[in-house]
């Protein structure tokens, strides 16, 4: 569903910037047909909405020794939510996403390793907060479509 603050034009934007959020302003004005000022200035509005909240970068984690990647599915024990949420915080495992799901009983946590030893300590880790559930990533799968599209 889209926002109906948002035109054809916005979502526009919002797609090119998905593809590449280093894209210059001119060249990001060139592929919707705006100057570059009027492209910074629907920016400026689709961040003062909340809808363009950050710009980040992916890194290619195995380049920098994190081949070893795993999704954990943790059911938190009633009363280890406070403590699983400072572990999250203060932990020096490589943890990409953490999302809780459902009740927020449910959490699923992305994170790489630099080995497979390292991947089952954070097992072992998690384990202490509730039930816990390793699934070893296999393969990556790229989308090429952009979800508004």
């Amino acid at each position: 569903m889209i926002p109906k603050e948002l035109d054809e034009t916005d979502i526009k934007i919002i797609n090119a910037l998905k593809k590449n959020g280093r894209i210059s302003m001119t060249d990001l004005g060139r592929q919707v047909y705006l100057t570059s000022q009027a492209v910074k200035n629907r920016l400026e509005r689709l961040q003062d909405l909340g809808i363009v909240e950050r710009y980040t970068v992916n890194v290619n984690c195995p380049v920098f020794g994190y081949a070893v990647h795993g999704i954990f599915e943790l059911t938190l024990s009633e009363d280890k939510r406070s403590d699983f949420l400072a572990f999250v915080k203060t932990t020096e495992y490589h943890i990409l996403h953490c999302y809780a799901v459902d009740d927020g009983r449910k959490i699923f946590i992305d994170a790489h390793f630099d080995s497979e030893s390292s991947r089952a300590a954070l097992l072992t880790a998690l384990s202490a907060y509730g039930s816990c559930q390793l699934h070893p990533v296999t393969a990556e799968i790229h989308s090429n479509h952009p979800a508004d599209e």
